[in-house]
């Protein structure tokens, strides 16, 4: 599905991207086309102007002045006067042969009502339009025929422009546009890949993210179950047994039910983004009743609890007293499930989980360490996912790996970040800091 995702991103922006590119570069080439072939009627234009003016007041015209007008510009000048040709035999030779190329130029002409061979009676000067010819070796002119009426006669000028290299160019100039827009579709189709695959990964994250979260569920959820359907059956196979089902199934109803209260909480966090409104705690006091909760429940399991605060009296902080006492809940949960297996600091062989309090400027830091086995720095980045143990045989039925989850998101509404990092002598610790409010002057 993610794949189909990214897939179809990219056409969406390859196709019309691509058509869009595809017009203006046919446009461009349309465009040269036109400007290459304006430039060469503008040429032809310009010499039958010149040489006409010639035609009107020049008795004699230069066998070198004609070489060098046809070589430079690539024409056929063929003048006569009173139907006799010049002496000018021109100085290249094109591929048709000239007398070839001017019968057809004159026979064009005399479509058009201008004939060589005629002297203008209506005006002084009749001239064709220009129009293109085709020799007969695939090469291609413009020209155009001009008669002007003289006192002792007429004059007539056949002009012929070599277009051929012009137009073999269209072609190549055609195939260059088509090779530059298929590497551009090429270079938009990969850009577009690329930033369709940045677009769909955040997605496909979030789907295994969902995939491994439902997975984790779903099997945290089926042993509750599995235990329930055992003891019912057992409770009715086994009447005298059926107290002590009774009470399994209490305990793995409590159990489910804490999971799904986590769960549901997880899902109304992710789905309420507003932050938590922000109100001065007595941070001192939120820690000393934090303190009484836990010590009985540290001493049934035989587990040293200690509170460290500074001499002076704290400032207030700014957080949200329910949540700050809920992650910091999380946190001892957690170091006594996990941080008291291992070394034991207590001079009287008690593991030992400490609550400090400190003040550092602006902040106000507060941190629950145990002298347990640790928590290795390939799994610190892990240890925020939901449902992550780093038992992974999750043997351990009272956590569901949601605590930390549900310490995350706490942290984030309120606008604070949990560092975990190695407690000196061996162990883990949580520190998370607050902003001190501000004081009245």
């Amino acid at each position: 599905m993610i794949r189909k995702l990214g897939w179809r991103l990219t056409l969406l922006f390859v196709i019309p991207t691509s058509l869009i590119l595809s017009l203006i570069l046919f446009i461009l080439f349309f465009w040269q086309t036109s400007l290459a072939r304006n430039e060469q009627t503008v040429s032809l234009q310009n010499q039958i102007l010149n040489l006409t003016y010639q035609l009107e007041g020049a008795y004699l015209f230069s066998d070198d002045w004609l070489s060098s007008l046809e070589h430079d510009h690539r024409l056929i000048i063929h003048i006569e006067e009173n139907r006799i040709p010049l002496f000018f035999s021109g100085s290249w030779e094109p591929n048709t042969d000239r007398k070839t190329l001017i019968e057809l130029a004159k026979e064009q002409a005399r479509k058009e009502h201008v004939d060589t061979s005629l002297r203008p009676y209506s005006s002084t000067i009749q001239k064709s339009s220009i129009f293109t010819l085709e020799g007969k070796n695939h090469d291609t002119y413009q020209g155009t025929v001009v008669v002007l009426a003289t006192k002792d006669g007429f004059r007539s000028l056949t002009l012929l422009s070599d277009i051929t290299e012009l137009k073999n160019q269209e072609p190549l100039r055609l195939c260059l546009f088509l090779i530059l827009n298929i590497l551009g579709m090429l270079a938009l189709f990969l850009v577009s890949r690329f930033v369709a695959a940045k677009a769909v990964a955040p997605i496909a994250e979030f789907h295994k993210k969902q995939t491994d979260f439902i997975a984790a569920a779903s099997h945290e959820l089926r042993s509750p179950l599995a235990v329930i359907q055992n003891c019912a059956t057992t409770s009715l196979t086994m009447p005298e047994q059926a107290e002590k089902m009774n009470r399994l199934i209490l305990s793995e109803c409590n159990r489910s039910g804490k999971l799904i209260k986590n769960l549901l909480w997880l899902t109304s966090a992710d789905t309420v983004k507003t932050p938590r409104q922000m109100v001065p705690v007595e941070i001192d006091l939120l820690l000393l009743r934090l303190f009484e909760t836990y010590e009985p429940l540290c001493n049934s399991k035989n587990i040293r609890l200690r509170l460290i605060l500074p001499d002076e009296l704290l400032p207030d902080i700014s957080g949200s007293a329910q949540c700050i006492h809920q992650l910091f809940s999380i946190f001892l949960d957690n170091a006594i499930a996990y941080g008291c297996r291992g070394n034991d600091c207590a001079a009287d062989g008690k593991p030992v989980i400490e609550i400090r309090a400190a003040r550092e400027g602006r902040k106000l830091t507060v941190s629950v360490s145990d002298h347990g086995p640790g928590i290795s720095d390939e799994q610190k980045a892990l240890i925020f996912g939901r449902f992550y143990q780093s038992d992974a045989s999750r043997k351990d039925k009272e956590h569901f790996g949601l605590g930390l989850s549900i310490a995350q998101s706490l942290a984030k509404q309120m606008g604070v970040k949990i560092e975990v990092m190695d407690t000196e002598g061996g162990g883990c610790t949580f520190r998370v800091g607050f902003d001190v409010c501000k004081t009245p002057d």
